[in-house]
């Protein structure tokens, strides 16, 4: 009887020391070499579980072996550790490996999401790991909306315009949306000033009230300012000190090609901007120059606001949703 109140004890203390869930990653398609395949598999396994550890016993720092994750990519999870701890709940995650121009790509993470400074439960997100050629972590972001993700390469599947290398374009395009998108929740001002084109314009829709008058009747309109590059990160910066998270998600995105500069871009995105504070949706356009793509730049960004009067249920035309044809390249 002593015996098996001791072994007892002994469990329950095992399992009271890891709470957490253990993560393994299954790459059912897309990689042919064992080895290759095994690394992969090994390295989000120790990630995920690592994050999973650390969320448990809410320890401040995520530490991974460089084996499995670059440093660069340690310091950027880290960074965005500081203000959301996620956790996975699965403890199988079965996917399969997409191949990039650098190596290759697992999307598809699970994650449950909080604030790192609170309670605020921030909700589901996906996660997407890039790796290089020897299945070693060189990002890990958070991912647009995965059915948009799908039916944007679906798209491309069927439409016979599309040759290989423009799917892989494509590809590469919207991985530098996703970290686009996660820097602003990670509150990456390094990033966003080195994607940021050093004459990048930047214009701000904002809604306000317009009185009556001879040709014009009460009612709201929107009307636009613009900054420079360093106005818009030195105003970033006051925000993401002043709040405790940034959750940013984009839900619809457009990419067109500039008809007559190839490697320039315009991206459309719809995005939903909220923190503890404030809250926002509209229509993001950058126009993204992807002719090093080594280093892409932004040289245009654009906020419209989705409502010009949501009481009323006045949506923003879609036809004054800035595109390509609005700027001078």
């Amino acid at each position: 009887m002593k015996k098996l109140l001791f072994l007892t004890l002994i469990v329950l203390c095992s399992l009271s020391a890891q709470a957490y869930n253990e993560v393994r990653l299954v790459i059912n398609d897309g990689i042919n070499n064992p080895q290759l395949k095994q690394q992969m598999q090994q390295a989000v396994s120790a990630v995920m579980t690592e994050i999973n550890r650390s969320h448990e016993q809410k320890l401040a720092k995520l530490s991974f072996p460089t084996s499995y994750m670059t440093r660069d990519a340690q310091a950027a999870l880290n960074q965005l550790w500081q203000n959301d701890h996620m956790r996975c709940v699965e403890e199988e995650i079965v996917e399969r490996a997409l191949t990039t121009r650098d190596g290759f790509q697992v999307r598809g993470i699970p994650l449950i999401v909080n604030s790192a400074e609170g309670n605020d439960e921030l909700g589901y997100q996906e996660a997407v790991v890039n790796f290089d050629k020897q299945g070693v972590i060189q990002s890990f972001y958070y991912t647009i909306n995965p059915e948009l993700y799908s039916k944007l390469r679906m798209e491309q599947m069927r439409n016979k315009r599309y040759e290989v290398s423009d799917i892989a374009e494509r590809m590469m395009i919207l991985d530098y949306v996703e970290h686009f998108r996660t820097s602003y929740n990670q509150k990456d001002l390094k990033f966003l000033r080195q994607v940021f084109s050093d004459d990048a314009l930047i214009i701000t829709g904002k809604v306000v009230q317009v009185r009556k008058s001879d040709i014009m009747p009460a009612g709201k309109k929107v009307i636009y300012t613009t900054q420079t590059k360093q106005q818009y990160l030195d105003n970033l910066a006051r925000a993401f000190k002043t709040n405790t998270y940034i959750k940013v998600s984009f839900d619809d995105v457009v990419i067109v090609e500039h008809p007559t500069i190839r490697g320039v871009y315009g991206v459309t995105v719809h995005q939903k901007w909220n923190t503890a504070r404030y809250s926002d949706e509209g229509y993001v356009f950058m126009v993204w120059d992807f002719r090093n793509p080594d280093m892409p730049q932004i040289h245009v960004r654009t906020w419209q606001p989705d409502y010009i009067d949501k009481e009323r249920g006045q949506r923003l035309n879609p036809n004054d949703v800035f595109t390509l044809g609005d700027f001078d390249l």
